[in-house]
């Protein structure tokens, strides 16, 4: 199984089907007898979940592209994490750059390579940096992995938590419902 189906398996039955003519307003089966996901399913199994860090990811993976919001969200919170450890810590702006655009660039990158597992392998650490947008010329990545690579480690641990418990939230949500549809 590869990286992105292992991680996003339980979300897979939420996506399933996911087209530009997804919205169903009816109830139509499409053979099987079994009425088919619409998107008032998909959204009551983000509305199932317990934390706001849950349904953005969640709607994320299943919405793409049209959960701007979300994803913005998502953003703000993995920023926030480094710009408050980073001062708990008393840590000074870079250089050429200040904390909260560090941290903004670096949570833009730690949430494209969570939502894409297969990025991964498609970049060093020092490409990472790169796709973040911070060049050689902004910091070069020893000063970045003796100074930063700890806020980075942890907006990684809140988005693959965030993720991991989203996804338990889905299956049971998915039992739930596939439980009610028998009875």
């Amino acid at each position: 199984m590869n990286a992105v189906a292992e991680k996003f398996e339980q979300f897979e039955w939420l996506t399933h089907g996911i087209t530009a003519k997804s919205p169903q307003f009816n109830d139509e089966t499409k053979g099987t007898g079994e009425k088919p996901l619409d998107y008032q399913d998909r959204l009551g199994a983000i509305a199932s979940l317990d934390t706001p860090l849950e349904k953005a990811i969640t709607s994320i993976v299943i919405f793409g592209e049209n959960a701007k919001g979300d994803y913005d969200f998502l953003l703000n919170h993995l920023a926030g994490i480094m710009v408050k450890e980073a001062a708990q810590d008393g840590k000074k702006d870079p250089d050429k750059m200040t904390l909260k655009h560090l941290a903004s660039l670096i949570a833009r990158m730690v949430l494209d390579f969570a939502i894409n597992p297969t990025m991964e392998d498609n970049f060093t650490a020092k490409g990472r940096l790169y796709y973040a947008g911070i060049g050689e010329n902004k910091m070069n990545y020893e000063a970045y992995r003796k100074s930063w690579k700890q806020y980075e480690t942890m907006m990684i641990l809140s988005i693959e938590g965030a993720i991991k418990c989203a996804s338990e939230g889905v299956e049971k949500y998915r039992k739930q419902t596939y439980k009610d549809v028998k009875n």
